[in-house]
């Protein structure tokens, strides 16, 4: 529908127009009334109809300067005169200011509605050349934030300023909203079809708040609404609104608001600080508006501290869950304090969760699965998911040892493989190991073999070659170095051991490192 504003300095013809005339039948609605053209400037400057029908002989402000004066603010606002003079000077003037059409007084409602179709035509011509303009607009500005080349971005800008039709400098905010993984909230909502969601919902609210902004979809996932500083939103706004969007959408997003108003020729630089802003959600959470005092960045570190990794094993290996996850999340909140940057916290996250593994007898020996651990922890946009991904690998390593300790056999295996993890590089028998846990060697052998899929053996020598590998890596050991490390007097036996599992020798697999 279009709104219509109505002004006539005779009250009780104005109440007949707005009453008695069917204009939602037309596909319109009255927006507001006026009793002369200076209170009809003002109540117009805050409405902003689509059309406005006003008389042309009134007190204070006639309706001819008061069209002109709103032309001048707002040149697609479409005018409509009544009068009570069928004098060609009158249509004249009328038509001269822009108005569509006139009708004379008393009024006849076949002509009515033949007026305001045209009208109306008029008005869907403007919105579409308007959409045409904001669209054109819009890309602009994304050409703009990318552009490397110096030529190409002045005559962008001068392209903008062109179709912004401003006379005078103007300054800028860009606020970024960054989509948090609809499909989490509503399985098969893609992020595409949840951008465009977010832009239609934005499209219509600016619209209904009469305000002007480019939408532009900087990345996947990311919207940027840049707006005129002069029409920025409070902060106020910015939280209401976010939860509108959140409700309305039914997925959450943040939003980085860059209050610092800027010329267009800085767009550039505006758009990377407000992404740094955006960026900040690792640490702050998603759902949230961010403004440039919560970012941190002075803080930010590479060097990680270290973690409590013997005592948090040893609260997993006695099934103490609540201990070994106030020692995690002591962690992270440390983590966020420091700014540690998310590319270190993410490798922390893979080391821990496959010592995790490792720690119960799990090891990620597949390709494919370390893929998808990396890929799950490097997708997490907060380092609060990537906290609850270990939290989960934790709780999956205690109901793995709870269900082995009560299983007495499978609790004396692990006994025994956590012995071997601990002192491989020792001299290792089956009878030392069938001492401490009181079994007969051969029996020993039958259960490990039955838990495992292994011998005592293979399981031994993986555990050594493994470690090998990992101390190859330094070039400053030599070969019987290693292999004495590992456990191993002779180097010969170890090179044949090392040859046979992994088809060359050390120091072929050192060269492929």
């Amino acid at each position: 529908m279009y709104s219509i504003f109505l002004v006539d300095d005779e009250e009780l013809e104005l109440e007949m127009i707005r009453d008695y005339i069917r204009w939602e039948e037309m596909g319109i609605y009255v927006a507001g009334t006026a009793l002369n053209g200076r209170d009809a400037l003002e109540k117009i400057e805050v409405i902003q109809p689509d059309i406005v029908l006003t008389d042309v002989q009134m007190p204070v402000m006639n309706g001819l300067d008061m069209a002109k004066r709103v032309s001048e603010l707002f040149d697609w606002i479409q005018f409509v005169f009544l009068t009570g003079h069928d004098e060609f000077n009158y249509v004249k003037s009328a038509l001269n200011v822009g108005a569509v059409g006139y009708l004379l007084k008393p009024l006849d409602l076949s002509e009515i509605v033949s007026v305001i179709d045209k009208v109306k035509r008029r008005c869907e011509e403007v919105r579409m050349k308007n959409r045409s303009i904001r669209v054109t607009k819009s890309n602009i500005v994304r050409e703009m934030i990318f552009e490397q080349n110096e030529e190409r971005f002045r005559n962008l800008a001068a392209s903008y300023h062109k179709l912004s039709r401003h006379t005078e400098p103007r300054t800028y905010t860009l606020t970024l909203l960054g989509i948090d993984a609809p499909h989490a909230a509503q399985p098969g909502l893609s992020l595409e079809d949840g951008m465009a969601r977010l832009q239609t919902f934005m499209e219509e609210w600016l619209a209904d708040k009469k305000l002007e902004a480019d939408l532009v979809v900087c990345r996947e996932g990311e919207l940027g609404i840049f707006m005129d500083a002069a029409s920025h939103l409070s902060r106020f706004t910015w939280e209401d609104l976010l939860k509108q969007m959140q409700n309305t959408l039914g997925f959450t997003m943040t939003a980085a608001v860059n209050e610092e108003p800027e010329e267009l020729s800085r767009i550039q630089d505006i758009y990377r600080e407000t992404r740094q802003m955006l960026e900040e959600m690792f640490y702050v959470g998603n759902g949230r508006v961010i403004y440039a005092k919560d970012v941190l960045r002075q803080l930010e570190s590479r060097q990680i501290p270290p973690f409590q990794e013997t005592a948090y094993f040893e609260d997993i290996h006695q099934l103490a869950s609540e201990q070994a996850a106030q020692k995690l999340r002591d962690y992270f909140n440390r983590l966020v304090m420091l700014r540690i940057r998310k590319t270190e916290v993410c490798d922390f996250a893979i080391g821990l969760v496959e010592s995790l593994l490792e720690g119960i007898h799990e090891p990620i020996t597949e390709s494919h699965k370390r893929a998808e651990l990396y890929h799950a922890i490097y997708q997490c946009r907060t380092i609060i998911e990537i906290e609850a991904i270990i939290m989960d690998f934790a709780g999956h390593a205690i109901r793995t040892l709870e269900h082995r300790f009560m299983d007495k056999n499978a609790r004396l295996v692990h006994q025994v493989r956590t012995t071997i993890d601990q002192t491989y590089h020792q001299a290792i028998t089956i009878n030392s190991l069938s001492d401490q846990v009181y079994l007969s060697p051969n029996y020993l052998r039958s259960i490990f073999k039955e838990k495992t899929g292994m011998t005592i053996h293979d399981y031994l020598t993986r555990i050594r070659l493994n470690k090998a590998k990992e101390l190859l890596a330094d070039d400053s050991l030599k070969v019987q170095d290693i292999a004495q490390r590992v456990g191993y007097e002779s180097t010969s036996y170890f090179i044949s051991l090392f040859l046979k599992s992994q088809g060359v020798t050390p120091n072929e697999y050192r060269k492929n490192i």
